[in-house]
């Protein structure tokens, strides 16, 4: 799927990174300090964003999904559910319509 920027809390699926470890005071989400997973299996993913805050608490960040003091974003791009099978023909279609689409209704 493609992602895109994503504000903290913004009602966006995110793309999140699951490692299946212990996770320590040294390193809350199981990672090694250099950001690798040891061997251990991960899962990239979608997390609804009405599920993103609750997991990031429960792996022990207390503030939860919260902006990149650099870029403003979260750290968790938006899944906007988009796959792309051809650049070709996807790149004269987004120049034509300036990347707008009109608004669909997503039923859950």
């Amino acid at each position: 799927s493609m992602c895109v920027p994503r504000l903290p809390k913004q009602e966006i699926g995110a793309i999140t990174r699951l490692v299946y470890g212990t996770p320590t005071a040294e390193s809350p989400t199981g990672e090694s300090s250099t950001g690798e997973c040891g061997g251990k299996k991960t899962v990239t993913c979608n997390t609804e964003y009405n599920q993103l805050g609750p997991l990031l608490t429960a792996l022990g960040n207390a503030e939860g999904d919260v902006a990149d003091p650099q870029t403003g974003f979260s750290p968790f791009p938006g899944n906007i559910n988009q796959l792309v099978v051809s650049l070709e023909s996807y790149v004269p279609t987004l120049e034509a319509s300036q990347g707008i689409m009109e608004e669909f209704v997503n039923p859950k």
